[in-house]
């Protein structure tokens, strides 16, 4: 039976030669050199050496997990504990290796007072993937277990449970056309002063007011550091007579070729317009125009915005379950 240790840095080459063996299995997980690995595990913010843990056959890693624990958004020092990185090399699985490995981070999740452990993206380690049947059109994070993966089938056999799906999204861009419909919608629109185009502060005003009225502080720390840059990237927003009443984030094309997209928010007093609509499918047609050849995105399965991702022609690339298990 394999010896389970705590991570110790001498073996950092041999997790990295794990990963990517595990990865050549199938080709879903980006590549990556050594230093680019260490890089986003080993020097993340996020990775705790004290929950992470290896498998050792003789002196060969055979298995490799990774855990780390924070105070929750709402200062519950009782959150979850969030695993963020399992593998296990493939002659050495059904030999109860991954179990001692999970065991082990739950043990750990429990001496840190913490009262479940989850798989999903606010672990922050999130693994790059590439969309299925695609020419390595890559998402940069995945949010959590792919459904119907082995490892979904592994944590649901020791009482994971599914805590919510989310789905990830893609779109050539070369496909991409406006919808009829929305351009229909945004002409009436724009007979009430309501309209979607880039940014302009000379045109465009309340995007301080806006920040505080969409309580949501995540997409206003958005806005407000890319307006700090030297050279803001542009982004759209929709106006009432010039007064900003919605948003999408920084536009630009990420060197994979992906269009970036932080997210859109509409003022929820403005909202049953089809603003939404006309900020999102905007943001894809700047995105082509500026040379972007494809978006990826993912959003939960519960998220009313999925209609207007499938209506602009996206399709379900993958879903993923936020897996979660609750502690004894």
């Amino acid at each position: 039976m394999a010896n389970i240790i705590k991570f110790e840095e001498k073996y950092s080459e041999q997790v990295y030669d794990l990963f990517m063996n595990v990865r050549d299995e199938e080709d879903f997980f980006k590549e990556f050199t050594y230093e680019e690995f260490c890089g986003h595990l080993f020097r993340s913010r996020a990775f705790n050496a004290e929950g992470t843990f290896i498998a050792l056959e003789g002196e060969e890693v055979v298995g490799f997990a990774s855990s780390t624990v924070r105070p929750s958004d709402d200062g519950n020092e009782k959150a979850s504990c969030y695993l963020h990185t399992f593998f296990v090399k493939k002659e050495f699985r059904r030999q109860g290796i991954g179990s001692l490995l999970l065991e082990k981070v739950e043990n750990y999740a429990k001496l840190m007072g913490r009262s479940s452990v989850r798989f999903v993206f606010v672990g922050g380690v999130n693994w790059p993937w590439y969309i299925p049947n695609t020419d390595h059109h890559m998402h940069p994070g995945m949010p959590c277990v792919r459904i119907n993966s082995d490892f979904y089938i592994f944590l649901y056999h020791h009482g994971y449970y599914v805590n919510s799906i989310h789905e990830g999204f893609h779109l050539p861009l070369a496909q991409y056309e406006m919808p009829e419909k929305v351009q229909a919608q945004m002409a009436e629109n724009a007979k009430r002063g309501l309209t979607v185009e880039i940014y302009d502060p000379a045109k465009h005003y309340g995007i301080d007011e806006f920040c505080e009225v969409i309580n949501n502080p995540g997409f206003a720390a958005s806005i407000k550091n890319n307006l700090k840059r030297e050279k803001p990237y542009p982004f759209l927003v929709a106006s009432n007579n010039g007064k900003v009443v919605g948003w999408t984030g920084a536009m630009y094309v990420e060197p994979t070729g992906r269009g970036h997209l932080d997210g859109i928010v509409v003022d929820p007093n403005e909202r049953k317009a089809g603003l939404g609509k006309g900020l999102f499918c905007n943001l894809c047609k700047n995105l082509k125009e500026m040379g972007a050849s494809y978006m990826t995105f993912f959003t939960g399965l519960d998220n009313p915005a999925r209609y207007i991702y499938l209506g602009a022609g996206f399709q379900v690339a993958q879903s993923f379950a936020d897996m979660k298990k609750d502690l004894k």
